[in-house]
């Protein structure tokens, strides 16, 4: 059939039939649906979503190369509206796409890469300064951030068409986007760090009772109990120890502590010698790409002099400015801490919090800015002597049980 309607010019569609009758029927179906979209203000000819992504897509390279949107949207975008939008609306009707249609693609998009048609593909392929590379994929659903920043570009999409007179209205895409868990990093509570604290030093000794210490199992399956703790794995345990109370007592970041050098403990050279109420001292710390200056608590300097004397007995001299603070037998710098510290978690039972999130070196200094709160200090001066904003103390460590807090929400003029 052929016919023209005004403003758009002529029309021609296949039947797809041989039959006359049939034919005659499908043709008024397609002649009172292209009239009746005419005087809704939309095309006369149907465009399926893959068509109008695909000219989206050329509209994106065009505004590349005028400069109006950034180089990698042009990289980036094109590959992810083919594989997910294209993916899953493919041939359909662009102005048939509604609001349900949208929620039920963003569960699909959720499952892409675990159920959907991504869990048979082992690498995604992609282009960089002019070579081809490849990367796994990543078995897991997609990030809010990233869910959100699809329905951008989808919501573009759509908008683009309406212009382009190809729907009248988009479909709402208000995706409902599930809230992440609650993976805030859990601190202790002053019992469990109190219980922390007697369990590792429990560990620095050597084992008392029978069948007391550490089990080894051999190739040829004997188990015997170490009795005796070697040299070795006193001196890491005792490392493990400082790291803890100098991270509970300062607040310092892991990546902080691990940078720290001896010359990064302002005061610390002038004190020694000196009893502990009669020394003070400032770290400088750098990490995550910041740096600032930490007041620390008094109860981390007596863990610097146990470094102090650790470095001594393994190098035979005192350390320099530029040596690390938490330093290997060999003097070299310790790059992580992760590992002896869960094994310490679990053998003080607290590896997971009570939302069953586990706990890792970051907690320490959450229950530092945690037990800050508590105790009365302000929140701006937590926040500078932690190098973080005051949203992110708020986000991230202001969850302070009301019952440690409970005569603080019981003033004064309430007692009478």
């Amino acid at each position: 059939m052929r016919f023209s309607i005004r403003g758009q010019g002529q029309i021609k569609r296949s039947l797809d039939t041989s039959d006359r009758a049939q034919a005659e029927r499908k043709a008024d179906e397609i002649w009172y649906e292209a009239t009746y979209r005419a005087k809704q203000g939309l095309s006369a000819k149907v465009h399926t979503f893959e068509a109008v992504a695909e000219e989206f897509i050329e509209l994106i390279h065009r505004e590349v190369e005028r400069g109006e949107r950034r180089a990698d949207q042009g990289r980036s975008e094109p590959s992810m509206i083919r594989r997910f939008f294209v993916g899953y609306f493919g041939s359909r009707p662009v102005d048939g796409i509604t609001d349900t249609d949208l929620e039920r693609y963003a569960e699909w998009r959720r499952t892409y890469w675990t159920e959907g048609p991504g869990k048979l593909i082992t690498h995604i392929e992609y282009e960089r300064a002019g070579h081809r590379l490849r990367r796994p994929v990543r078995r897991a659903a997609p990030s809010v951030s990233r869910q959100r920043g699809e329905a951008v570009v989808l919501r573009a999409l759509l908008r683009q068409a309406v212009k382009w007179g190809y729907l009248k209205t988009p479909p709402e895409i208000a995706i409902k986007i599930r809230r992440k868990q609650d993976n805030r990093r859990p601190s202790f509570e002053p019992d469990e760090f109190a219980r922390l604290v007697e369990t590792s030093l429990s560990r620095l000794t050597d084992p008392i009772m029978e069948g007391t210490g550490a089990e080894v199992r051999s190739s040829d399956k004997r188990r015997w109990r170490i009795k005796r703790l070697d040299d070795h794995t006193r001196r890491d345990r005792t490392v493990l120890h400082a790291y803890v109370m100098i991270g509970a007592f300062s607040g310092l970041r892991p990546t902080e502590m691990y940078n720290l050098t001896w010359g990064d403990i302002l005061g610390y050279r002038a004190g020694r010698g000196k009893g502990i109420t009669q020394r003070d001292i400032r770290l400088k710390a750098r990490g995550k790409g910041m740096s600032g200056t930490a007041i620390p608590h008094t109860a981390a300097i007596p863990w610097f002099d146990t470094l102090w004397m650790l470095f001594e007995r393994s190098m035979q001299r005192e350390p320099l400015d530029g040596d690390p603070v938490f330093a290997s037998e060999q003097g070299k710098r310790i790059s992580s801490i992760a590992n002896g510290f869960t094994e310490l978690l679990k053998a003080a039972d607290l590896e997971r919090d009570h939302r069953g999130i586990k706990r890792t070196p970051y907690s320490l200094r959450h229950f530092y800015i945690t037990q800050q709160l508590t105790h009365g200090a302000e929140v701006t001066d937590i926040a500078r002597n932690c190098r973080t904003s005051l949203a992110m103390i708020d986000k991230h460590y202001g969850q302070v049980r009301l019952e440690r807090v409970v005569d603080r929400l019981r003033p004064e003029w309430t007692r009478t």
